[in-house]
């Protein structure tokens, strides 16, 4: 960490950075995550908080929102996700361009019952699968890979949580990413999803495995 003086720090806490810059303190909310492939680890900015003085100490950014506020499933969809990197991984050989497309259906039908665009558009896999289209018909053999899929996230999903799955599945879904001003936040975990979280050692950000 740079030499900073002791009140610049007094605003450091952990999930915030400072950066200096033409002789001003500036404080940025950010998260780490795991770089695609490696074991490496990226810090990836959330958002401008303040600027901090030492005659006034941390003077807020002023709330500004453009455009629309985005909110994406993301706890429990991206959970699936990241426990079934092997079943992905062999349906990127099985179904090459459209292995995302069987991916995804298999674990929205898993985790809710039904598979549709809006309901792929909610979710964060949208984001790691930007130009799906969930209403289109499946050919016979992609519908035999999606039920595959469904009944494999469901196997691993019970494997993983046992007794809790029932809870995995109403709490993990209430962990939303926000998109605000172009960027994405984390919401706040509930008690009882950050409970499963620490149980089953849950990494809830940075879960991409593309």
């Amino acid at each position: 960490m740079a030499d900073y003086p002791d009140w610049v720090l007094k605003y450091k806490r952990k999930g915030t950075y400072i950066n200096y810059a033409n002789g001003k303190y500036y404080l940025y909310a950010a998260h780490s995550e795991r770089v695609p492939g490696t074991r490496k680890v990226r810090r990836v900015c959330d958002g401008y908080i303040g600027r901090i003085t030492k005659e006034d100490g941390l003077i807020p950014a002023k709330d500004k929102v453009s455009g629309d506020i985005i909110v994406f499933e993301y706890g429990l969809s991206m959970t699936a996700f990241a426990l079934c990197k092997n079943v992905y991984s062999s349906f990127r050989r099985e179904f090459k361009g459209n292995a995302g497309f069987v991916m995804v259906a298999g674990i929205l039908l898993a985790i809710y019952g039904h598979c549709s665009q809006e309901l792929f558009e909610q979710s964060c896999l949208s984001l790691e699968f930007p130009s799906l289209d969930m209403d289109k018909a499946p050919t016979e053999k992609q519908k035999t890979g999606i039920e595959r899929g469904r009944r494999m996230v469901l196997d691993i999903l019970k494997k993983t949580f046992g007794d809790d799955m029932e809870a995995a599945l109403r709490h993990l879904v209430h962990i939303y990413k926000v998109k605000v001003n172009n960027r994405f936040y984390m919401s706040k975990i509930s008690h009882a999803a950050k409970v499963l979280i620490q149980k089953y050692g849950i990494e809830v950000e940075g879960l991409s495995w593309l």
